[in-house]
């Protein structure tokens, strides 16, 4: 080893044994250091010790031309580039809820603004962006349930008989049986990282199951084994003198070579347990250890899946008629992205504005005669009309008179002959993108573009996407009959 190179970092040794390890000529290090980028150190982060991944993340967003990015480019870039900067730290440390918070606004003004520079005017909340699409979110993660979903595998290690030197060190010093990791209470002497996973041991008991074979490591009272759930939880600490078995005590002890060694059952949770225990076999030693699973979505496995634990404990919107539609297989990203918005009103429009107070004239920007509203300004507004008229003649097929948003959304999901759903869907992302497009037009640099002109504009693009996946199965025909 290179002494220049080499540091000695020791605790709990007497003065001779720290004299002794000095004469091997190596220097003596003290925490908290920096290995891999990431702060070692026994105590909670502060906020100089994780400002490098801040200051890693502002030299990312600040680096990229967000003018040329679409809403779409900025949410694919946070989806791969930022979540893989942040789960180095999310997969090692329980990052403080400041920290966090810094990370999603930072990526909330990066999402909605293009810069992290300015304020994030949000059309919609963070907590629904992070809800995946079928539930009216962008599929992104949300930092915190993320975190604890990777910090889960730290205790799933823990029981799961890992041979790594983090595991047996833990199994030797802070809990040698289960026991000991279900019952201890949290102390300051306690590093910061252990008492994180302390606090994450009722979450943790859903998950973790005890498969018995000779009982012998699986705690009767702490330990998931039953379809009750851990015992402690059904009896109470009052539990062991009804039952007469020890807090401390393994399965194993609660049977002898005739059986269950329990008292006659005198209430209906010890009859409860009297009737599982009957129809699971006695816990003997020639069976082998007990082997431990990990249960999400009511299957068990001896594997943990940081994807299934993350949907068993991620929060959860009602799920949205039309997702799937919105976000069909071939639409096109920015088309689909702003259509998403669209499809949840949330569109600053005029009337939008005016409801939060603001002091804004009330009509539409482009006919200047109703008030400006989605559902006016995509299928009433006279110039909107014009636009439908053209689109009614490429797709020859009937399109009513749309009242509100709910009929337009029926009506495009419902295929015909000669206009398939993918086609109107298609049209209509296009259709929406453009007199958005045309209101700002209006609104900022008082210019309106006709809406022949405009219709001309999204034909392009619903050709341009139709061949460029013209080889793909649903996109065949849509050509011809689009064209005809």
């Amino acid at each position: 080893m290179n002494r220049d190179k080499t540091q000695l970092f020791h605790a709990g040794l007497s003065l001779e044994e720290t004299n002794a390890l000095s004469a091997y000529g190596f220097s003596t290090g003290s925490l908290p250091i920096r290995y891999l980028g990431l702060p070692l150190m026994q105590r909670k982060l502060k906020i100089s010790e994780y400002s490098p991944l801040i200051d890693k993340l502002n030299i990312k967003f600040n680096s990229w031309a967000t003018k040329s990015l679409s809403f779409a480019g900025r949410s694919l870039l946070l989806k791969t580039v930022i979540m893989g900067l942040v789960n180095f730290w999310l997969s090692t440390f329980s990052l403080p809820k400041g920290c966090i918070r810094r990370i999603e606004s930072l990526c909330s003004r990066f999402l909605w603004s293009g810069s992290i520079d300015h304020r994030a005017h949000a059309k919609v909340s963070w907590k629904s962006v992070c809800l995946p699409k079928e539930e009216g979110g962008l599929g992104l993660k949300s930092f915190q349930r993320w975190n604890l979903t990777l910090l889960l595998r730290f205790i799933w290690l823990l029981f799961s008989g890992s041979a790594s030197l983090w595991v047996a060190w833990h199994r030797r010093y802070n809990c040698p049986s289960n026991y000991l990791f279900w019952s201890q209470q949290e102390t300051p002497a306690q590093t910061w990282n252990w008492r994180c996973l302390l606090r994450l041991r009722e979450l943790a008991s859903r998950f973790l199951m005890s498969e018995i074979n000779n009982g012998c490591s699986t705690s009767f009272w702490f330990d998931n084994w039953t379809r009750s759930g851990p015992l402690i939880g059904v009896f109470g600490q009052d539990g062991t003198r009804r039952l007469r078995i020890r807090i401390n005590a393994s399965v194993a002890e609660a049977c002898n070579a005739s059986g269950w060694n329990l008292p006659h059952p005198r209430s209906e949770e010890e009859v409860a347990l009297h009737a599982y225990l009957t129809s699971v076999p006695v816990p003997s030693p020639e069976e082998g250890p007990d082997v431990i699973t990990w249960f999400t979505n009511g299957n068990s496995s001896e594997v943990y899946s940081s994807t299934k634990t993350w949907d068993a404990i991620r929060l959860r919107g009602p799920i949205q008629q039309y997702a799937k539609q919105i976000w069909f297989s071939g639409a096109t990203p920015k088309h689909a992205f702003h259509f998403w918005v669209t499809n949840l009103n949330r569109l600053p429009t005029r009337s939008r504005l005016c409801s939060w107070g603001m002091q804004t004239p009330n009509h539409c920007c482009i006919c200047l005669t109703q008030p400006e509203t989605r559902d006016h300004l995509m299928l009433s507004c006279p110039y909107s009309l014009l636009i439908w008229v053209e689109i009614k003649r490429h797709l020859r097929c009937l399109v009513p008179t749309f009242n509100d948003w709910s009929q337009l959304m029926q009506w495009t999901c419902t295929p015909t002959p000669t206009a398939p759903a993918v086609l109107k869907m298609l049209v209509l992302q296009a259709l929406t993108y453009s007199i958005w497009q045309q209101r700002n037009n209006v609104l900022h640099n008082q210019v309106i573009v006709p809406a022949l002109v405009v219709f001309k504009d999204i034909n392009r693009q619903v050709i341009n996407s139709i061949y460029a996946l013209r080889n793909r199965k649903k996109f065949r025909n849509l050509m011809q009959l689009w064209l005809i």
